[in-house]
């Protein structure tokens, strides 16, 4: 018999971890997480977070805080101004061969970006430290009914066909206790236990080489006379990745040959030489903070699922960090699978909802994970022309499932070649300014832990009919009409959405878009019944 039995175990406590047991907290799933380390944020590597990841902090009250306690992203040419405020941090990535390259205006750009995702998004990005984010979302996880311990490994389990049974052990004490859970999200990062006891292989490049990150405190805003910029190539003997990770600490990466280099020579010491090195600045004082390990590598699971275990993160997709996708894209997984999982377990949804969670994501991981690929090669050889290049807001946000839980058209690429945020199924639901009650709120908003329904001015029959079929078969739903209950002051929504005034639109409770009917249809109500029994595999 279990010691304690839960919906979902989670097993990893890092980014992704979390997102799993925030978000299904958020749905009101019963879950429990338990990571071996006895701390959040043993690798300092993730600080980017992209306007759709911020769109899901938003809908868990988080954003304003990561904000608050984050650098602010500005357009990519402010780096040439010298003397910014420390807390702004313009998209740009730079080349030059030592650090006061970029102070004495040698430094040459390889590439500038802007924030500005004002018709694709709500949200703008942000620039937050793994290790100020994760205790944020343990706290909100925490306060929503989640069960996290950290100093926690999973010891071993079992799976059947109705869950799985996990022994877990407790590091301070070597207390066990039996876990019985209906799944289990395997959160272990890159190297992932889990995935390896299952079988899962993977496909991709392989591992590119082995990566030395050092965390270390300086005041490198004195040689660069306080010009501000997201990643400088640092390009010399020592050559490497310069970023800053916050206020007033920074992270420089660099390959090495783990064959070649005794465990000595990656200490805090050998750190220093080689950081001196890079800079160019023999005589700065620098504190080394961390020095970490790891592999860069391309590979992408060859599936998501076995029986009740779903892969999430680092564990089906690893790729280089070039554009910053990494933790957002895991992230993104945890979102994806939260609202499935409490759809079957609440009942409303038939079990083969959850092999969606695969054919959603894995297209847009593996897509993801090339477009990491093209820009760490490209920036590596000096050509950043590459012909299957997408761009940034297209693979952070624009991403289209190809297959899965939605009616209407499917196929095509999870990347397309332009950004086209237009209404159809499968994409996240156009962003449009309205305004409920007085108040300004985006489409993305609108749909958090129900499904809902978007009817055109023309169209009330559809947000009837919508409300009467959901409640035929118990899925949560909200309907709103534009014009009446939601006001289209800027009148955008036909035109973003692709619908004429009697149409409709009708959304997941992930905020992607569930089905399109541009205008108007024989019989609402059995239409839309049969669209949410295909949607949620009751079919």
């Amino acid at each position: 018999m279990a010691d304690r039995e839960v919906s979902v175990l989670v097993v990893g406590g890092g980014l992704n971890g979390l997102a799993s047991a925030l978000f299904l907290s958020q749905q009101g799933v019963d879950v429990h997480l338990v990571e071996r380390n006895d701390k959040t944020a043993q690798l300092l590597r993730a600080a980017g977070v992209s306007a759709r990841t911020m769109e899901l902090f938003h809908s868990v009250g988080l954003e304003p805080e990561i904000r608050e306690r984050g650098l602010r992203l500005i357009p990519g040419e402010h780096w040439t101004e010298p003397h910014s405020p420390v807390d702004l941090l313009p998209r740009a990535i730079l080349g030059a061969k030592r650090l006061s390259d970029i102070g004495n205006g040698r430094a040459f750009v390889m590439e500038e970006g802007t924030v500005e995702v004002a018709d694709a998004s709500p949200m703008e990005p942000a620039w937050c430290g793994q290790d100020r984010l994760e205790p944020m979302m343990i706290r909100e996880a925490v306060q929503r009914g989640a069960r996290i311990e950290f100093g926690t490994e999973m010891v071993s389990y079992e799976q059947d066909a109705d869950g799985v049974t996990a022994v877990v052990r407790t590091l301070a004490t070597g207390a066990e206790q039996r876990i019985r859970a209906r799944y289990l999200i395997a959160a272990d990062g890159v190297t992932s236990p889990i995935r390896e006891s299952l079988g899962i292989t993977r496909s991709g490049n392989g591992t590119i080489g082995h990566v030395l990150s050092i965390l270390f405190e300086a005041d490198l805003d004195s040689v660069v006379e306080g010009r501000r910029f997201l990643i400088a190539y640092l390009l010399n003997e020592a050559a490497g990745l310069l970023h800053r990770f916050d206020e007033t600490r920074w992270v420089f990466g660099l390959f090495f040959d783990p064959e070649r280099h005794a465990e000595a020579e990656t200490s805090k010491d050998k750190a220093l030489e080689l950081l001196r090195t890079a800079l160019g600045e023999p005589d700065l004082p620098i504190d080394i903070q961390l020095v970490n390990r790891w592999r860069l590598a391309h590979d992408v699971a060859d599936t998501y699922r076995s029986g009740r275990i779903f892969l999430v993160g680092d564990a089906c997709h690893v790729h280089p960090p070039a554009g910053g996708y990494g933790a957002n894209s895991g992230m993104q997984d945890a979102h994806n699978l939260a609202w499935k999982l409490a759809a079957v377990l609440r009942g409303w949804a038939g079990e083969s909802l959850l092999d969606s969670y695969e054919q959603e994501r894995h297209p847009v991981g593996k897509a993801t994970a090339d477009q990491a690929w093209i820009r760490q090669t490209t920036r590596s050889e000096g050509d950043g022309g590459h012909p299957d290049l997408r761009n940034s807001t297209v693979i952070s946000t624009g991403y289209r499932y190809p297959e899965g839980a939605f009616v209407g058209e499917k196929g095509g690429e999870a990347l397309e070649t332009e950004l086209r945020i237009d209404g159809r199924p499968g994409l996240r639901v156009p962003h449009v300014w309205l305004e409920r009650e007085g108040a300004k709120v985006s489409t993305v908003e609108l749909a958090t832990d129900t499904f809902v329904l978007l009817a055109a001015p023309d169209g009330a029959s559809w947000a009837d009919a919508a409300t009467a079929a959901a409640g035929a078969l118990g899925i949560p739903l909200s309907a709103y009409r534009i014009g009446t209950d939601l006001a289209d002051a800027e009148g955008r929504f036909l035109q973003v959405t692709g619908l004429t005034p009697q149409g409709a639109l009708l959304v997941r409770p992930d905020g992607f878009v569930a089905w399109r009917s541009p205008g108007a249809a024989g019989d609402p109500r059995v239409l839309l019944q049969d669209v949410l029994e295909q949607i949620t595999a009751r079919a």
